[in-house]
């Protein structure tokens, strides 16, 4: 455990991220050769769909073997659509390691995977990549993440020139300078030109690290001397600890600073041993170490084509051999044999006989396990708290494009989910559409292009219909003769029945008040039944009816022709025409929209909810953020995801649930109709 290191990368996309990665396996001598990102080369990006659009779509996990440690290098997506890989990778690690860029700076997702590394208690530590490229500005950059990103930051380099000047950096912990001399690292003195700005950024970090001490303050405000040794272990204990977030330097593309960056993630970062507690939701938290029973955590699902579905965990206590049986303590104590173990190098596997405390792995073919599950052994009576994903906001309506594509499509939706627990399907009753949930356009997009690029499933997208209903506002009484004859045996029923509204949520209220023996009551369910049917396809667009109440009061029968079908049709065309007379309404649903974002936003996001019909509720502040509740139409909505984000610079986030239903608005029913018409001509 103290010779292991998981530490997942994270980053706004285009942060350098995968770049660093490979830079890391190149200098570890993992690689013999660094691809490129742009090239689709990379260790990382090995899917068509991530060479195609040149970004990371799901994590990967790299071991690389650096000076008799081993560090599990996890790089997550940096596109915010694919936030199910990043909680994924979170949950994998012990230490999070921020990428910045030091020509773009600190970006919204920067942001966004700093507060979500925090909410998962991981010691931190940020990179600012790029330090060659045109522009780069290591002031400036550290200048945004000390004002954007809250917690005690130090840098713990400097950089010697920057942009097309960058030649090394100076470590701030022992003031030496590193540089390299034909490609290999040189230590050295601190060169005059920086040796100014050295001493500045070394009492900054002297500061950061005493505040996290109350001896060593002491000693600081009393201007006593405090010992190298003393300085540095307070330093470790608190970068472990998440009290401090040093931030070091690097240049992917020229391999510079990145075995300084090795080095300090074995001497500087949280080992597997100092895992943060973990929560629970079944039992006490967790005991672990090498010597405590099994446990472990599913983190990420994938499917492959050839060896089926792929289950990624992390062992947080005890070990597991190949043929152990171990119990899922998530899905009510199923017993599962893991008959094979892997470790996972990239895209590859790995088998091994045994996982260890700390090791990430995998196991395959395994149906019943899924993402954020708990895995242990006999003796522990525990279930992990689950890896909290956010609910999807954007949704495709999925159309199979032959009949060969709908015989397929269920069952790679069903595999598409278990890789992706941020999809979600639903089968929407009133449209009668297969609907697909993501977090965004980018995330759907890569959902149908894998459909049909892994699974040979080709279907055609369009924006959901909305579930428009149709209610009356009135009261309506009609009655209805049908009947038929055709040669044979005929076909007799008369209905007359009442309609009114019913409660909100009521559906369909029936009532059967027919005395008298006028319609006999073996003739009730058919009734009932007709309504139903008519209920389905309404008066005004052939919308489903909803909230009424019907009686039916009266009807005759014949004793030869009289059948469940004549009944069926009968008390169906009079409750259309009763609900005729009884003023319909087209109705609506309505969503309850919760907007999350930074006040200097607020009053265009506010502006923009009401310029889509939206109702304003209520507004939240917690510090320099926003959230402001609404309802808005579902018709609104459909493609609010990617107007937010353009909107508000990304910095926006919202949440959607349905709510209720309300009139359409008289100015908008006619349009509507019309294209309900139209679609079903």
């Amino acid at each position: 455990m103290s010779e292991l290191r998981n530490v997942a990368l994270l980053s706004h996309s285009g942060a350098g991220k995968t770049s660093l990665v490979e830079a890391m396996l190149y200098r570890s001598g993992a690689l013999k050769e660094m691809g490129r990102v742009e090239d689709g080369t990379s260790a990382s990006d090995q899917s068509p769909e991530e060479q195609r659009r040149k970004i990371s779509i799901t994590s990967s996990i790299h071991p690389i073997h650096w000076k008799g440690h081993d560090l599990n290098v996890i790089d997550a997506p940096g596109y915010a659509d694919f936030v199910g890989e990043i909680r994924g990778a979170q949950a994998a690690a012990d230490t999070a390691m921020i990428i910045v860029s030091a020509v773009s700076g600190v970006a919204v997702g920067t942001e966004r995977v700093w507060n979500s590394t925090f909410e998962r208690e991981l010691s931190t530590l940020i990179v600012i990549n790029k330090m060659d490229r045109e522009n780069a500005d290591f002031f400036r950059t550290m200048t945004a993440i000390e004002s954007s990103l809250a917690g005690n930051i130090a840098a713990i380099q400097v950089p010697i020139g920057q942009a097309e000047a960058f030649e090394g950096v100076v470590d701030l912990l022992h003031m030496r300078a590193w540089t390299r001399v034909d490609g290999e690292p040189v230590e050295q003195d601190i060169p005059s030109e920086v040796a100014g700005v050295a001493q500045e950024y070394r009492d900054r970090l002297v500061e950061a690290i005493v505040e996290t001490d109350d001896e060593l303050m002491g000693k600081y405000l009393e201007d006593a001397e405090m010992g190298e040794k003393e300085l540095l272990d307070a330093f470790y204990a608190a970068v472990r600890s998440g009290e401090l977030t040093p931030v070091l330097l690097t240049s992917a593309e020229k391999v510079q600073g990145v075995g300084l960056l090795m080095d300090f993630m074995i001497d500087g970062v949280r080992a597997t041993s100092d895992h943060a507690p973990i929560p629970t939701v079944e039992g006490d938290p967790p005991s672990l170490g090498t010597d405590e029973p099994f446990l472990a955590r599913i983190f990420k699902t994938a499917v492959d084509p050839y060896l089926g579905k792929i289950n990624y965990l992390r062992v947080l206590a005890g070990s597991v051999k190949a043929g152990d049986t171990v119990t899922d303590t998530t899905q009510d104590g199923a017993q599962l044999k893991l008959a094979h173990l892997y470790t996972p190098k990239g895209n590859a596997l790995e088998e091994v006989k045994v996982l260890e405390t700390g090791m990430i792995g995998a196991v395959t073919k395994i149906e019943a396990v899924h993402t954020g599950d708990t895995l242990t052994s006999d003796a522990r009576k525990v279930v992990l708290a689950p890896i909290r994903f956010p609910p999807p906001v954007m949704a495709f309506a999925l159309e199979p494009v032959s009949r060969a594509d709908d015989d397929k499509l269920s069952e790679a939706l069903g595999k598409l989910l278990e890789a992706d627990p941020t999809l979600q399907l639903e089968r929407n009753a009133d449209t009668h559409e297969t609907v697909l949930w993501g977090m965004g356009h980018v995330h759907l997009e890569v959902a149908v292009n894998t459909l049909k690029d892994r699974f040979g499933v080709n279907v055609s997208t369009r924006a959901p219909k909305v579930a428009y209903r149709e209610t009356i506002r009135g009261k309506g009484d009609a009655r209805h003769r049908h009947k038929k004859q055709t040669g044979g045996a005929g076909q007799f029923a008369e209905v007359a029945l009442r309609v009114e509204p019913a409660e909100t949520g009521a559906g369909l209220v029936f009532e059967w008040a027919v005395v008298g023996g006028a319609i006999p009551t073996q003739f009730q369910s058919s009734c009932e039944k007709g309504v139903r049917q008519a209920m389905n396809n309404g008066v005004l667009g052939g919308f489903v009816t909803d909230d009424v109440k019907v009686t039916v009061y009266d009807g005759k029968d014949h004793p030869v022709d009289s059948k469940d079908v004549a009944f069926v049709a009968a008390a169906g065309q009079a409750f259309k025409e009763a609900v005729g007379q009884a003023s319909p309404v087209l109705m609506e649903p309505v969503a309850l929209v919760k907007v999350r974002v930074p006040d200097r936003y607020t009053g265009d996001v506010i502006s923009d909810l009401n310029g889509r019909r939206g109702r304003i509720l209520g507004m939240d502040n917690e510090g320099a953020v926003s959230t402001v509740s609404a309802h808005v139409p579902q018709a609104e909505l459909a493609t609010y995801s990617p107007e937010l984000r353009s909107l508000t610079g990304g910095r926006g986030a919202f949440s959607r649930r349905f709510d209720h239903y309300a009139p359409v608005p008289q100015h908008l029913i006619d349009g509507i109709l019309a294209d309900a018409k139209a679609a079903a001509e």
